[in-house]
């Protein structure tokens, strides 16, 4: 199963050092943007921040903003 990271950028890039595995592009991509939500409802006061999906070889594959308020599905 192919292995990602997840780093959040809010002007600076934290890294994630462990990363995770998912079945494919698509599922690490649905992964950050449940991370990107989680994040927006524990600190809503923020903007202008990134989840950022990094596959083994450290390619950026999508970028997942993290709003103050969720979207509505």
């Amino acid at each position: 199963m192919p292995h990602y990271y997840f780093d959040v950028r809010n002007g600076r890039r934290q890294k994630d050092a462990l990363g995770l595995d998912c079945p494919d592009d698509n599922g690490a991509i649905a992964k950050a943007k449940f991370i990107a939500t989680q994040i927006a409802i524990d600190t809503p006061q923020l903007d202008h921040r990134h989840v950022a999906v990094l596959n083994d070889a450290g390619d950026e594959i999508f970028e997942a903003p993290i709003r103050s308020k969720p979207p509505v599905s």
